[in-house]
């Protein structure tokens, strides 16, 4: 780095265009504002002023060092303003969640930034592995997850639950013949969803997933209702995300014997304080997820 007290002579000298005037200002000797100049120009291999006489003009690397060092104490001032500074109504939100859960939770942070436009969300779908791994790397600050982990750099917090429901093609059922023939619209959370809701409400049928028939797989979660709304296989979701189905009248909510409910889990870095920003957050979460 180029040492920022030559950098504080430089632009000193760079207002006065006076050695004298420079070193009266700064406290110094004048051969001690030579000095600084002196090694910035060997630093830097350039000259970086021009004398004529008793005045100083700057050559073009001077120029462009001026403005380097201007900007350098510029950002370190503003460093400085805002290092204890924590607001409710600036800065980023960074959140991971599932598609379903980004579905009913990002027009509510949408909300939330049109009510503080200097805030910044950023909400990424991702199944629960990556959004735990996006907490670790500090990628996120938040993430919501369905299954409980136990990790000592994590702290875990059961903030609801989702009720998750079989989906299919309107006029069908949900009898285990219908669901083989029918075959699975997989999704990033396919595979979690669908064992939890078959070994609760099919245990003498469903013999694991990897041995289910799959009709199709979509990473988007506003697309895994279109395959099935046109027939074209079931799958299973939460509850929430039919309701945010445009041509949800084109879906069939299969019956079980047994509700299958998953926890909610907000996650954070365990030793990590969250700003104050991340007050609001919650509450939208604990108003969501809460029932």
């Amino acid at each position: 780095m180029i040492n920022p007290h030559h950098l504080r002579t430089f632009l000193e000298l760079c207002n006065t265009r006076h050695f004298t005037k420079t070193a009266e200002n700064l406290n110094m000797t004048q051969p001690g504002v030579s000095q600084h100049i002196k090694s910035l120009e060997k630093e830097l291999n350039t000259v970086l002023l021009l004398r004529n006489g008793k005045k100083v003009n700057l050559s073009l690397s001077g120029e462009r060092l001026r403005l380097y060092a201007e900007e350098q104490f510029r950002a370190e001032r503003n460093f400085r303003e805002n290092l204890h500074k924590d607001t409710l109504d600036a800065g980023e939100i960074k959140i991971s969640c599932s598609g379903s859960m980004a579905i009913l939770l990002y027009p509510e942070l949408l909300d939330l930034q049109s009510k503080f436009p200097k805030l910044r969300v950023c909400l990424e779908a991702a199944p629960n592995s990556k959004s735990i791994q996006q907490i670790k790397q500090d990628e996120s600050d938040i993430a919501l997850i369905t299954s409980h982990i136990d990790d000592p750099d994590l702290a875990l917090k059961k903030i609801g639950s989702e009720q998750l429901c079989i989906l299919l093609p309107k006029g069908h059922t949900s009898s285990w013949a219908n669901l083989l023939e029918l075959g699975y619209i997989n999704h990033p959370n396919g595979a979690h969803y669908a064992s939890q809701l078959f070994e609760l409400n099919y245990p003498d049928r469903f013999n694991g997933f990897n041995n289910f028939p799959i009709s199709g797989y979509v990473n988007q979660i506003n697309q895994i209702l279109l395959p099935v709304s046109k027939g074209l296989g079931f799958t299973v979701l939460p509850e929430s995300t039919l309701k945010q189905y445009p041509d949800r009248n084109l879906i069939e909510t299969g019956k079980i014997d047994k509700a299958c409910e998953e926890t909610v889990y907000l996650v954070t870095k365990k030793y990590k304080t969250l700003p104050k920003r991340y007050n609001q957050v919650l509450e939208i979460l604990q108003n969501l997820w809460s029932h």
